[in-house]
């Protein structure tokens, strides 16, 4: 497998946890520096990291503003607006509500389709809904809305989706659980074995100095329906507000679609790990690949 392209899909695990960290300072965030070979898994990575490290930092009180850019900021960041532009619509993928409150996922680019938990919010890049959640009740709460906006210039071919656990229980320590759906249609995972797995979680332990990452498990499972999953978990944590240590777990499932590798990052606080994971887990039951 090409070791540029494994490096930069281990570079996931760090823009999507930048995208939720309260209080990230600029000076200690990693900067990816472009290389040769650059594709859209690389961009859609690099614009993720760039647009939560923002939103992050407009989120966070200061006193002492050190240039009128960064007080305009601050001074509007408590009501932060919206995207107005209009959507332009991928037309690839439908998200279909079902009677029991979940929500279909149906992706003909990529060849499949998932059914998201009940109670998730779920947007897509550049479609309506995604301008409309900024209208709901839930994203009155300021997490939600730097969560919404940290996607809003990444590339929907590649970037698929992102669901948003809006529960107001399962908001921590201003940490949003979610799930992010990204398509890398340059590439497919050999899950035979788990050596390209294995590659991945070396790159990301080499690359996890500042969120202290540690790879805790690296293996291949089936789903009932018979469709194989590479799967990464993997820990870390971050310094909230009050100073308190608070620790993360991420899982990342890997698996091959007709036209690439998807990859489904769940990132939630350690503490509401039993209570959120099952969700996610039981959603993987239910990917249909398209024949």
């Amino acid at each position: 497998m090409n070791t540029k392209r494994i490096f930069f899909i281990a570079m996931i695990f760090l823009a999507t946890i930048a995208c939720v960290v309260p209080g990230l300072p600029t000076a200690s965030a990693p900067v990816f520096a472009p290389t040769v070979d650059t594709g859209p898994i690389e961009t859609m990575v690099a614009g993720t990291v760039s647009a939560a490290i923002t939103q992050t930092a407009l989120a966070q009180p200061t006193s002492t503003p050190t240039s009128t850019a960064t007080a305009t900021a601050t001074a509007t960041a408590t009501s932060t607006p919206a995207p107005t532009e209009t959507p332009t619509p991928q037309a690839q993928s439908t998200l279909t509500k079902q009677a029991d409150g979940s929500i279909l996922f149906a992706d003909a680019r990529a060849g499949y389709q998932i059914k998201l938990p009940a109670g998730w919010l779920a947007v897509r890049v550049n479609e309506q809904e995604y301008l409309d959640a900024f209208s709901l009740e839930e994203a009155a709460n300021t997490n939600i809305q730097q969560s919404l906006l940290s996607i809003q210039t990444e590339d929907p071919n590649t970037f698929r989706l992102l669901a948003i656990d809006t529960k107001a229980a399962h908001i921590q320590n201003d940490f949003v659980t979610d799930m992010r759906f990204v398509l890398d249609e340059k590439k497919a995972i050999s899950l035979s074995s788990d050596a390209d797995l294995k590659a991945i979680a070396d790159k990301v332990s080499a690359s996890a100095t500042v969120f202290r990452f540690e790879v805790t498990s690296v293996k291949i499972v089936t789903t009932a329906s018979g469709t194989k999953l590479g799967v990464i978990e993997a820990k870390s944590s971050f310094e909230n507000a009050a100073g308190a240590n608070v620790a993360i777990y991420q899982k990342q499932v890997f698996f091959n679609t007709k036209s690439g590798t998807q990859s489904i990052i769940f990132t939630t606080v350690t503490d509401l790990k039993q209570t959120t994971l099952p969700a996610f887990d039981t959603m993987l039951e239910t990917i249909d690949l398209a024949k």
